[in-house]
């Protein structure tokens, strides 16, 4: 029976052989496809509370006045330019006039500009709150999912991208992108106010073009939003490879498996090159469009306006501005393309989000209906318990299982792989409920508890210990988050970890690296251990707690144990047996059932016994393993070798680290300041982008012409107006002629918008695919 056996039957457990391993990869590849449901945009405000919407409140105020202030300033304009053409008639009144609109457009300027800083103060600390808000949600509630949820839909790239990436995404549509778009559409509908105020024609004519304004910006959304979600999948997928691999660089280094992990790595990410290309065409297309429908809308407006000036409607000055204030108005739902791409992202990103933060999971009883004991003895049953892992529900484990473990007894639970010993440990815990039967603790089913309080009860040690990347101390305290520095202490000398502790030069305060690297296999076992017994549990649960260490090692792990368990029930999934010799009770788990049950003596003496059988056989591996002079060997070795023995083991499985890089790192461990990163030149950055510089220009050829398009705005419109005041044959000539140069701009506007983002957005994808492939490449093949 060989160590970590029996781990492939609980798919979450970090002994899967190699089939499994490309079971879990193809479940990986179910969850990357998993479907969200959509969210609406009201829907990323539920994290709102009232100071938030006061905040929002005062926010909307400032932004709806700062939009309404360019409709304003062009009421001021026109009649500064009507007093201007008078000049010449009445130069003191014009005079005076001209110094009271400059005073008032003193006075809208200041208000401006305190309007536009309490739009973004206000918007940006509100967002800040709700995303915060959004975080602590989402992680309350990954937290207090069942295991299920990680064994078939959750995988860890997509957690990390909805609590990184995802929520910065909505951030950003909360806070000021809100107040932008509440500005320009502020504007949009104070310029038509005021429009249809002065000349209503003009403005009607104006609003009929609105509706082929919104269809575009439609298309351009819905097409963006399906792009935008491949997108995110896709890296999402290349995250997970990327993560999966550098966590495991040892074992691929190990089998020479660079070259795969990179290919692998790099078709996940030409999947995100595509959709990014696409989604770059999509944008310059949709963009291009809108600005299209602008173009037109200013040809009709200036050949409009020449027909109201002529029959006399209005005159020219007034039609002017009036044509001025509802094209800018129009023109504001353009600007706010970016802010609508914004909401668009946000909402694809809050999908994941949600759909987790209200998943529905299997009744938990909270701590108001749970029941809590005075005190609880440990007696454990099993009755009558069928389960199957949802991962895996054609195979069952289970089938009416039976078990009665004493309270205070020691049980160890052996058998061979697969049989279901560990998937005791896991229902025990309440990890998974079983399909059927009932699990008692004390005579209560473990369903009827507070589940926090029980999991208190309990304390869990594994074969691998999962340390965080933090003190010693806090390491521990996780078992027991109010435990006093004596309790420590005191959990640490049970656990035989005092002595080592004290040893180092911070003591408890040392750092222990990430997932304890810093640390030997034993010392980290130590460590786990002291934090599973700080709470004081009256059930202790060791699952293969000493297998995959060395002799000193595991000897002293297990004198560690074999004091935390005086006095408490204790499960003990064995691995090697002469650990459980001293065991009360030793059950024989084989196809889901308890086969036998007894003392280590009494098992042993029926020769024909399932547990006498596994005894010869892991005696005969033994002595394959280790012939005649094994032991003698095991038995010469010193404290001292065994201890280097089981620091190099530590060592080799922890990193490849140079003696340069140890110092480096004790260093950081003693205070030292981490040594500053060093900055990159822009000619190496641009010697990135050289392969695709053919993008470069022509992405800045279509931005040209697309940039350009407002001062051709500017050039026709002013030109009309200057035709305005002439004769109705020479009015009409310019007019064509300007409305002519519109239209053929309309054309261009999409044709360079279409250049400029999929050429960008191609040399984009491009340089982070390259810069991407380069730091994984880098990281897996000169892994430090």
């Amino acid at each position: 029976m060989e160590g970590g056996e029996e781990k492939e039957q609980n798919p979450n457990h970090h002994h899967d052989d190699d089939n499994h391993n490309n079971a879990n990869n193809n479940d990986d590849n179910n969850k990357t496809s998993y479907n969200y449901k959509k969210v609406s945009f009201l829907k990323l405000f539920s994290f709102a509370d009232f100071y938030d919407y006061v905040l929002m409140g005062i926010g909307s105020v400032g932004a709806i006045v700062h939009g309404a202030s360019v409709p304003v300033f062009f009421i001021f304009f026109g009649k500064l330019i009507n007093i201007i053409g008078l000049a010449y008639l009445f130069p003191k009144e014009a005079s005076h006039r001209v110094a009271k609109y400059s005073l008032d457009f003193l006075y809208l300027s200041i208000a401006i500009m305190f309007s536009s800083w309490i739009e973004v103060a206000c918007w940006m600390h509100s967002g800040e709150r709700q995303a915060a808000k959004m975080r602590m949600a989402y992680l309350k509630a990954l937290l207090n999912q069942d295991i299920t949820l990680f064994d078939t839909e959750a995988s860890t790239g997509e957690v990390i991208a909805a609590i990184t990436s995802d929520v910065i995404l909505v951030q950003d549509a909360l806070s000021e992108k809100v107040g932008n778009f509440m500005h320009y559409f502020s504007r949009f509908v104070f310029g038509f106010i005021i429009g249809f105020a002065k000349v209503w024609q003009i403005s009607l004519v104006t609003l009929s073009i609105v509706p082929f304004i919104a269809l575009a910006g439609g298309i351009y959304a819905y097409v963006t939003i399906g792009l935008l979600a491949r997108v995110r999948k896709s890296y999402v997928k290349a995250g997970e490879i990327a993560e999966e691999v550098i966590g495991n660089v040892r074992t691929v280094q190990a089998f020479a498996g660079e070259e795969k992990a990179v290919r692998s790595y790099r078709d996940a990410l030409s999947k995100t090159y595509e959709y990014g290309r696409k989604a770059g065409l999509a944008k310059g297309l949709g963009l291009g469009s809108v600005h299209c429908v602008l173009f037109l809308s200013w040809a009709l407006l200036v050949w409009f306006v020449s027909i109201v000036v002529h029959k006399n409607i209005s005159n020219g000055g007034e039609s002017f501005t009036t044509m001025l204030n509802v094209v800018i108005s129009g023109l504001s739902l353009g600007q706010a393309a970016p802010d609508i791409t914004a909401f668009i992202r946000a909402k694809a990103a809050a999908g994941p989000i949600f759909q987790m933060i209200e998943r529905h999971t299997v009744s938990r009883t909270n701590s108001k209906t749970g029941k809590r004991l005075n005190k609880l003895e440990g007696h454990i049953q099993f009755k009558d318990v069928s389960f199957r892992y949802p991962s895996r529900p054609d195979v069952t484990i289970f089938d009416k299982l039976r078990l009665n473990i004493p309270a205070g007894k020691i049980v160890a639970l052996v058998g061979g792989s697969g049989s279901g010993k560990s998937t005791i440990v896991s229902l025990i815990e309440r990890f998974y409920e079983p399909e059927s039967g009932q699990i008692l603790i004390d005579g209560v089913d473990i369903k009827d508890f507070d589940l926090k309080w029980l999991r208190q009860q309990i304390g869990l040690v594994n074969q691998e210990p999962a340390l965080f990347a933090t003190s010693i101390k806090k390491n521990i305290l996780y078992g027991k988050d109010d435990a006093t520095m004596e309790e420590i202490t005191h959990a640490a000398k049970l656990a035989e970890a005092s002595s080592f502790i004290n040893n180092l030069p911070d003591r408890f305060e040392t750092q222990v690296g990430e997932r304890g690297i810093q640390l030997s296999g034993g010392q980290k076992q130590r460590i786990a251990i002291s934090r599973a017994i700080v709470k004081n549990p009256s059930i202790l649960l060791l699952d293969e707690a000493t297998s995959a260490l060395d002799a000193e090692s595991e000897k002293s792990v297990q004198e560690a144990l074999d004091r935390a368990m005086v006095g408490r029930t204790t499960v003990v999934v064995a691995h090697r047996l002469s650990t459980i010799r001293n065991a009360d009770m030793i059950a024989v788990v084989q196809g889901g059932k308890i086969v036998e049950i007894g003392s280590h003596e009494d098992l042993i003496a029926d020769s024909n016994s399932a547990y006498a059988s596994l005894v010869h056989l892991q005696e005969a591996a033994s002595n394959q393993r280790h012939p005649s002079s094994g032991p003698t060997m095991e038995h010469q070795l010193s404290g001292k070798h065994s201890q280097e023995l089981s620091r190099t083991r530590s060592n080799l499985g922890a990193s490849f680290r140079s003696d340069k890089d140890s110092v480096i790192s004790r260093a950081g461990l003693d205070g030292a300041e981490p040594a500053k990163p060093s900055t990159v030149s822009m000619r190496r950055l641009y010697a990135m982008v050289a392969p695709d510089w053919i993008y470069g220009v022509s992405g800045t050829i279509g931005a040209f012409f697309a940039g350009a398009q407002m001062p051709l705005f500017a050039l026709g419109v002013s030109q009309a107006l200057v035709s305005y005041y002439m004769d109705w044959d020479t009015t009409r000539h310019e007019v064509k002629r300007i409305a002519i140069l519109f239209s053929i701009a309309s054309v261009l506007t999409v044709i360079a918008h279409a250049v400029a983002h999929l050429s960008f957005g191609i040399m984009g994808e491009r340089l982070t695919f390259r810069v991407r492939e380069k730091m994984f490449s880098g990281k897996v093949c000169g892994f430090k």
